[in-house]
């Protein structure tokens, strides 16, 4: 499928919305029946014809899996990609960010529900009440965990490559530490960053080998955000104590089934927009995004693929022991 923004400037009033979702994504059911009175705003299953001129004013509701299949996506203008899961395809958000299109996701409205989730994971690791946490990436839903974590009498470190906004350190009662440094020191360390290149894996066997005896590992973000082989190893092995994950990649969700009995593996694969009043929250969300970006104000939710370096980068080690100012 190739879509595209075109470079006509479109009136408001004549500006469209497409919706572009499975028939059985609650989601997607949620918005078009909070929309379906909305002018210009029309749901497509694929529609190629329909979806070939969209104008400069025109928006986007993407839903998975479309938000996955970005390599088939050609975006060449400005418009407005709002996504409706937790996953979009970092490929296609560079794409669109580089053709100067607003892109934005539901981190705002869906990280409460993350961060229960997280909470929740703690339960079957056996975290403890005052444990050390590491919260990776401090966005959104890294923060709203820090929240979690820190009402809950724990104390949180956050490593982020980008320098939190101002007071935001203060108002969260969080310490920034390298990302070597918050492995190290972590009882439970939990990861919420953007899928990308430089971040597939941003834990490797080398960040779980600084962890410290019974630590225990949770990701909400991506598969590839660990290195699931190495994870199963220290599992196995008895280096990392429990890994909870929501997003399992293919080496997880085949794990022997001996990593769980004694529970060090803890896996769900319930989407979160699949909980109760999800979806509704969800169209609201997005709704009030449509009026934002037609109105020319603030879009919630933009998402940012700013990456941790690699280990080849020359900033690897120092981005470790002082983060690079971005």
């Amino acid at each position: 499928m190739g879509i595209s923004f075109s470079a006509r400037q479109v009136p408001t009033s004549m500006s469209k919305t497409f919706l572009l979702t499975s028939e059985s994504d609650p989601v997607g059911n949620a918005i078009a029946s909070l929309l379906a009175d909305s002018a210009g705003f029309e749901r497509v299953f694929g529609d190629e014809e329909r979806l070939s001129d969209l104008g400069a004013g025109d928006v986007l509701l993407a839903g998975d899996p479309f938000a996955e299949a970005g390599r088939d996506i050609d975006v060449t203008g400005p418009g407005f990609v709002q996504f409706l899961g937790c996953r979009p395809s970092a490929e296609l958000v560079d794409r669109l960010v580089e053709s100067g299109t607003t892109v934005a996701g539901i981190s705002p409205v869906i990280a409460p529900r993350v961060a229960n989730r997280v909470a929740g994971f703690g339960g079957p690791l056996r975290v403890k009440p005052g444990a050390n946490w590491g919260v990776i990436g401090l966005g959104e839903i890294g923060a709203e965990v820090a929240r979690k974590v820190t009402a809950t009498g724990g104390s949180v470190v956050i490593a982020d490559i980008r320098t939190p906004r101002s007071g935001l350190l203060a108002e969260l009662n969080v310490r920034r530490y390298s990302l070597d440094l918050l492995v190290a020191g972590s009882d439970a360390i939990s990861v919420h960053v953007h899928l990308g290149p430089t971040a597939s894996p941003l834990i490797s066997g080398r960040e779980l080998g600084l962890m410290k005896p019974g630590a225990v590992l949770i990701n909400t973000s991506h598969p590839s955000v660990v290195d699931e082989k190495a994870v199963v190893k220290a599992l196995s092995a008895g280096t990392l104590a429990g890994y909870a994950t929501d997003c399992p990649g293919e080496v997880i969700s085949g794990a022997d089934e001996s990593l769980a009995s004694p529970g060090k593996l803890f896996i769900t694969t319930n989407p979160l927009t699949n909980q109760v009043g999800a979806a509704q929250q969800i169209a609201k969300f997005v709704a009030a995004n449509i009026q934002a970006f037609r109105d020319g104000s603030g879009v919630e939710g933009m998402i940012d693929l700013v990456d941790f370096p690699t280990v080849g980068d020359p900033s690897f080690w120092s981005s470790r022991m002082s983060p690079r100012q971005d």
